[in-house]
């Protein structure tokens, strides 16, 4: 990945007529990024995964049940390779529908038999009705989503044994659109404690997904990619594999591609003259 984007770098500087090449600031400054984003990639992956099996487990079970048949639901990871999805009746005491995926192999499970919940999974699914109270408590003001485009969504991920992140999605119910924007995450401790909070987008940015790419700029706040343009991408992105940042707080562009999972900067050179 680091050659890659020397070589785009280098590329750039001699097609420009910038003869001396890049500087030894701009190469190390391409190492950080590199590392960054692959970084955001595995992040917003993981993120697309739980959102993912968010979807094709609801589909499952509405093929099954009625919607007033169906209580509280929660998902959770009982480990680093697998998402686990829990669906429980109006009474809030057996789970009538369980989905598990796994990553490594991308099977799934599904078991439609009804079984008492567990008292670990009860204490899960409290501790993400308690993380939700303590983010609406104290950051709702600052919470925005657009119910002309679709209702939020929230998702829980594992991010190491002692913070949960918990992200919150502008959802879509209309067909052609990514929804950018409108998107953000707490940190919780294993007590359900907010430890950090981010607002990754100012607006909302709803954007076609029919042509090539789908572009959008950032900030100089927000000089990356982020896990949640990464995983909004790749749920709505249609036929379009790439989709482009343009970073102006890194003066470039931040390439990512949905094929390979990988994201690129490409330093935009300017007032460079022969």
């Amino acid at each position: 990945m680091k050659r890659s984007i020397l070589f785009v770098l280098l590329f750039l500087a001699v097609s420009t007529g910038w003869a001396q090449g890049p500087t030894k600031e701009m190469i190390e400054k391409a190492g950080v990024i590199t590392d960054a984003l692959d970084s955001i990639c595995t992040e917003g992956y993981n993120l697309y995964v739980a959102e993912y099996v968010n979807w094709v487990s609801s589909d499952s079970l509405l093929a099954h049940y009625r919607v007033d048949e169906i209580g509280n639901s929660f998902i959770w990871q009982p480990t680093n390779n697998t998402w686990s999805v829990v669906f429980m009746d109006k009474e809030q005491k057996n789970c009538i529908f369980e989905f598990r995926y796994d990553l490594n192999n991308k099977k799934q499970t599904v078991s439609y038999d009804s079984r008492p919940i567990s008292e670990n999974e009860r204490g899960i699914l409290e501790k993400k009705k308690l993380m939700l109270k303590n983010a609406i408590e104290q950051y709702g003001d600052s919470l925005r989503y657009n119910p002309d485009y679709g209702r939020p969504n929230f998702d829980f991920v594992r991010i190491d044994a002692n913070t949960t992140r918990m992200y919150i999605l502008q959802g879509v119910e209309r067909t052609g659109i990514i929804p950018f924007g409108n998107d953000f995450s707490f940190d919780f401790d294993n007590d359900c404690n907010i430890k950090a909070f981010r607002r990754y987008h100012r607006s909302f940015i709803p954007i076609s997904n029919e042509g090539e790419t789908a572009f959008h700029s950032h900030l100089k706040d927000n000089p990356y990619i982020t896990p949640t343009d990464i995983c909004n991408f790749l749920l709505y992105h249609g036929d379009m594999t790439d989709t482009a940042v343009l970073s102006t707080a890194l003066d470039g562009y931040i390439f990512y591609n949905a094929e390979t999972n990988k994201a690129t900067f490409v330093h935009e050179i300017k007032d460079q003259k022969k």
